[in-house]
């Protein structure tokens, strides 16, 4: 398999593209009674770098104006609600949790929290919060905590992500499935500046979880009036974070800009942040080209090369997998050698290394490279069994054939036509015709192509309204089971239904394992039963991030899960 350059090296190459850098002081203070994991030790596992430092005359609100072009319009900037990793891009600068990612990418800080204290069993978590400013002026407190964390586990809210993180938290599963109250999940406002939070076992990546949106504090008063539209307008949206919302327009653009009264507000570079919603990503490198973008997420394949020859083209590793869904629950994809016939067809070099121009590596198992073990000593990949051989196709194929005439469709006879969902992207588009000629050509099946738009697949996806769809994920910390956690039975994510109680059990056996060895195989294990035994999804690459980026444009970073920080961001004279 071909390889791409580590995460290390990777992200040394960010940020000498980026010209951004670690800040020469830290803002957080040492911890009291701090766990196996600090926020240092955090940083690491999210590979942490050592960059130069920025000018040290850097300016503050100095008039510029970033222009970025992430996604088309996002399903939801609501961080209870969001799923995407276009919307969790938007919270990361609107929104703070206890922790925040620092700016340049190395790894995570604390954030609304001064301080911490942890209990001798790593269960109590006892934070002092900052005196800091929501975007009308009115001071952030922990009960504003509570409030989000039990919006996120309140089964009529359905949040997406509830079953994903809302679980980590005492009583998250119990109330999630209906069978206690909101008011039992663990965090509770000792204080207006303290909150205690209670997990329901201890876990070495919370200080992750912290810094990661959902686990934002929300406004109950801007929030419950104003239902499902409290995002809508900066008349009725309130945010905590660096920046708050000057102008929202759907299909057109996000203005964000400042919030002076965030704690860290003197830090902050760019006097404006516009986040354009363009067609797709040829619209957005025309706008680029033309000098009306500063940056652009994930610009067409076929134009890689020539941004490379002239300076303008980045690209890291990234915690992540493109992939497959399978509808499960619907024939003829609800039988196993059905789905792996479709996976072992898939040419996932001829994707990576043609398609993608060799900026990917093609996937090998569902867990990617650059996953930590639980004590961060190795990568979960490294020295176990893979799936799919991206190097050996014909043999792929001939198990592929094979396992769809067990399945009853002997060279594709019989076998009813179904259709392929995607969104409208010229990567998305190509992909999806491989797939669509891979499996006529080697099972001789029939399947359409479907490209929609981004919101409308979110929607039918989470409503079953497919047979095969697009689809991936992007880590949210650096833990496999932020992956593995996607196909519980009860994951608000688990788009293609999938159930099986023995996975269910491996994922929650190692919640409850202490021991890093011991859970490091349970983890392999489930991983097993995804892939190795019931085929439950199709593994095509592992992401990459990429960008072009004007050279004028310094101090942004990048993480490995996939967040660009523009909160120092500034164009060179």
């Amino acid at each position: 398999m071909k390889k791409i350059l580590s995460l290390a090296l990777a992200s040394v190459m960010v940020f000498a593209l980026a010209a951004c850098a670690k800040q020469n002081t830290d803002s957080a203070p040492t911890d009291t009674d701090a766990p196996a994991e600090s926020a240092d030790s955090a940083a690491a596992a999210t590979d942490g770098v050592n960059p130069e430092p920025l000018p040290a005359d850097l300016p503050s609100g100095n008039g510029t104006a970033i222009n970025v072009f992430k996604a088309t319009t996002p399903e939801t900037i609501d961080p209870t609600m969001n799923s995407s990793l276009d919307g969790g891009q938007y919270s990361a600068h609107l929104f703070e949790g206890l922790m925040r990612y620092k700016w340049d990418g190395s790894g995570i800080e604390h954030g609304m929290a001064e301080e911490y204290t942890v209990s001798d069993d790593g269960l109590t978590w006892t934070f002092k919060l900052r005196d800091s400013q929501w975007s009308d002026g009115q001071a952030v407190k922990a009960e504003d905590f509570v409030y989000a964390w039990r919006r996120l586990v309140n089964p009529e809210v359905a949040s997406p992500y509830a079953s994903d993180m809302g679980t980590f938290i005492m009583n998250g599963e119990k109330i999630i499935a209906g069978d206690l109250p909101k008011e039992e999940l663990g965090v509770k406002a000792l204080d207006d500046k303290t909150l205690e939070v209670t997990l329901q076992n201890p876990t070495s990546f919370f200080l992750q979880l912290a810094a990661f949106a959902n686990f934002s504090p929300l406004r109950e008063d801007a929030v419950e009036p104003n239902g499902d539209n409290w995002t809508k307008t900066s008349d009725t949206f309130l945010s905590n974070g660096a920046f708050k919302m000057q102008s929202y327009a759907t299909d057109d653009r996000l203005i964000i800009v400042p919030n002076p009264g965030y704690w860290d507000a003197a830090s902050i570079v760019p006097s404006q942040i516009n986040f354009f919603f363009l067609a797709d990503d040829v619209a957005a490198l025309a706008a680029f080209r033309a000098g009306e973008i500063d940056y652009i997420d994930t610009p067409p394949e076929e134009e890689v090369q020539a941004l490379t020859n002239d300076g303008l083209f980045g690209a890291v590793p990234q915690l992540g997998t493109y992939y497959v869904s399978y509808n499960t629950k619907k024939a003829p994809l609800d039988n196993v050698n059905v789905r792996k016939a479709l996976t072992l067809a898939i040419d996932t070099d001829f994707i990576a290394n043609t398609i993608r121009n060799g900026a990917v590596n093609a996937a090998e198992a569902f867990i990617g490279d650059g996953f930590a073990t639980t004590d961060y000593d190795s990568d979960f990949r490294s020295g176990w069994q893979t799936y799919v051989a991206p190097s050996d196709y014909e043999n792929n194929k001939a198990l592929a054939r094979q396992a769809l005439a067990e399945a009853g469709y002997p060279e594709g006879a019989g076998f009813p036509k179904l259709e392929y969902l995607f969104n409208d992207s010229t990567t998305h588009k190509a992909i999806g015709e491989a797939l669509q000629n891979m499996w006529k050509t080697v099972l001789g099946i029939d399947v359409e192509l479907k490209m929609t738009d981004w919101a409308t697949v979110l929607q039918d996806r989470r409503n079953g309204n497919f047979d095969i769809a697009r689809n991936g994920w992007i880590a949210d910390y650096n833990d496999p089971v932020t992956m593995l956690n996607l196909f519980t039975s009860n994951s608000g994510n688990n788009d293609g239904k999938y159930s099986s109680a023995d996975y269910d059990a491996k994922i929650a056996a190692s919640s409850k394992e202490a021991d890093p060895a011991k859970r490091n195989q349970l983890l392999h294990e489930a991983e097993d039963i995804l892939i190795g035994q019931d085929w439950a999804m199709g593994p095509v690459f592992y992401y990459t991030i990429t960008w072009a980026a004007n050279p004028k444009l310094k101090g942004w970073g990048v993480t490995p899960l996939g967040y660009q920080f523009f909160h120092k961001a500034y164009i060179e004279p």
